[in-house]
């Protein structure tokens, strides 16, 4: 049979010679491919090493803590009672943050300080908008609509969640 291929011309493709050339198409392909599934996993499995990952635990594990605290002194009396209204005081938030800046400090893996210090800016601008806030509505009259600072605190603290989240995400327990 190969003499026959031979003889059949340069152009012609026996058929033996063509399912040859189409099994080493699809072996080529489907390595291909599993070499782009095998690289993907890698890359997603992959993350930053555990102590890459501690003081990020650490700053996350902080933040817990002090919103848990943060929200026992947070106390919203039911309308027509004569409970009082309480919240964490301007010490609080300050604490808070400058806790944060802390532990954001201590992240030196190249792929997570960038993050953890925007994530402490973040907060910190959170926290100055917070005491300004509570400054602002004491000098507002029951009822009146809350100071235009209200906005600016609601903002932040959705940019604030969005970086926790970017952040546990990158270090997942």
């Amino acid at each position: 049979m190969l003499l026959w291929c031979k003889l059949s011309g340069p152009r012609r493709l026996c058929k033996h010679q063509s399912v040859w050339r189409m099994r080493r198409f699809k072996f080529t392909l489907l390595a291909v491919v599993a070499a782009l599934v095998a690289a993907l996993l890698w890359n997603y499995f992959s993350g930053p090493s555990s102590s890459d990952c501690a003081p990020v635990r650490e700053l996350l594990e902080f933040n817990k803590t002090q919103v848990d605290a943060m929200n026992a002194k947070t106390h919203e009396p039911e309308k027509g009672s004569y409970g009082e209204a309480t919240e964490p005081s301007d010490l609080d938030y300050r604490n808070w943050g400058d806790g944060l800046a802390d532990r954001a400090r201590k992240v030196t893996a190249p792929e997570l300080a960038d993050r953890a210090k925007e994530l402490s800016e973040t907060a910190d601008r959170l926290v100055r908008a917070r005491i300004e806030l509570n400054a602002q509505t004491k000098a507002i009259a029951p009822g009146a609509p809350p100071p235009p600072v209200a906005m600016a605190v609601t903002a932040l603290y959705d940019q604030f969640q969005a970086e926790i989240g970017q952040l546990s995400q990158s270090c997942r327990a």
